[in-house]
This record gives C-alpha cells, structure tokens and sequence, in this order.
C-alpha cells in the first residue's frame, strides 16, 4: 500500500487510523466535511480535502491503491433527528464512493455497524449502514470492485467525542466523570454490550486491507 484515502480522517477513528498508516510511510489523503470531524484532529505530512463525500469526484489526487470509508452519519439519536441526512450520507455517500471506486480500481474497505446484526429497522442509523453494506456487495457482486466490509463495535480510546449527542458510551461516561454528573443506564442495568478500543478497530482494519482473503458477507 502506498497511498490512501481516508473519508472521515478528521473523525475519531480517521485520525488514530491516518497516525497508524503515516508510521508505515503511507501517503494519506484525508476527506471530511468537519460535520463532525475536528480541525484539532488534522496531522502533519497529510493533505485534508473539505469535502463532502458526495463530492468525492472532486478529489484531484490519484493513483489511490486503497480506500479506508469511515465517512458517515454515525449516531442512532441524530438519525431520528434528521433521517434524509442520514439517507443522504450513509446511502447516497457510499453508492458515489463505490462508483469512485469502480472507476478507478481502487480497493475499500467499509466501516460497517454492529447493528447489522439486529433489526435494521430500529433506527434511521442502523437502516442506512445496512443498506450501504449491500451498495458494497453490489459493487462486489456485479462490478468486480475489491471491498471489504469490517462491522464495528462501540469504538472508544484517544480522541473520542465527549459530548452526549455524537458520543459512545464510554465517551459520554468519561464526560460525565469529570463534571461530576452521575451516569446515565438506560435499562434495568443488567444488558451487556460489546466495546472495542480503537486501537484494535485499526489494527483489524490493518489486516484486512493488506490481505488478499475475500469474505462473502
């Protein structure tokens, strides 16, 4: 791999993702449209496009060997706030990123939700990442295109958002922590979920993109 592209690298798991590929002398190309990625989150040696990802054909770089799309609406709550947005980024987003993609042979690999595993049709969120699973399988399907889908568990480590509307758990916890807020348990207090440190997101993420191994779902 010698040149990335990271949509969504100003984001929480873009920047640990982007110090990662740098320190494996990748060349990265960042793109975000800062909805909710942070300028504070930018790194030395890495050229940052403002873009939406609708807009990704903007991008003038080429010679992309990978795509690592991370880029989404990435909250259950905001999605019930503003569903068509949701529609517009998660659905709209991934079938111009995978055309993109087809058009210029480039391999990606899709940050997929954990909610696939349950109803899709819990919320605008969930339906949307699904729905942006199969553009992919389509692509894969019907184009030849090289994608790989990695579902992603309740991510938390360095950089993550604090705030209660676009953080996880473990974010709004720590923020609660130190304001000396009680935390919140939704539910009787006895559900179990599932968290995973970033620092293992990207190392799994690592793997798949540097293997040759192709998984049907």
């Amino acid at each position: 791999m010698k040149k990335a592209l990271v949509t969504g690298g100003a984001g929480f798991i873009g920047a640990n993702l982007i110090r990662n590929l740098l320190d494996m002398s990748v060349e990265v190309v960042s793109l975000d449209n800062y909805s909710t990625g942070s300028k504070s989150n930018e790194i030395q040696g890495v050229k940052y496009y403002i873009l939406d990802i609708e807009n990704i054909d903007k991008i003038q770089d080429i010679d992309f060997d990978i795509c690592f799309h991370l880029a989404a609406q990435s909250r259950v709550q905001p999605s019930f706030e503003n569903p068509i947005e949701s529609v517009r980024v998660n659905v709209n987003g991934t079938m111009k990123l995978m055309e993109w993609a087809r058009q210029r042979t480039v391999k990606v690999i899709y940050a997929g939700s954990s909610s696939k595993h349950h109803d899709p049709s819990d919320s605008p969120y969930a339906m949307t990442k699904y729905i942006g699973e199969e553009i992919c399988k389509l692509y894969k399907k019907s184009y030849n295109v090289n994608v790989e889908i990695s579902r992603f568990y309740n991510v938390y480590g360095p950089n993550e958002p604090l705030d209660e509307k676009f953080g996880n758990v473990i974010g709004i916890w720590r923020e609660k922590v130190r304001l000396n807020k009680p935390l919140t348990i939704v539910g009787d207090g006895n559900q179990k979920r599932d968290f995973t440190h970033v620092d293992d997101i990207i190392d799994g993420i690592l793997k798949i993109a540097f293997s040759d191994k192709n998984h049907n779902d």
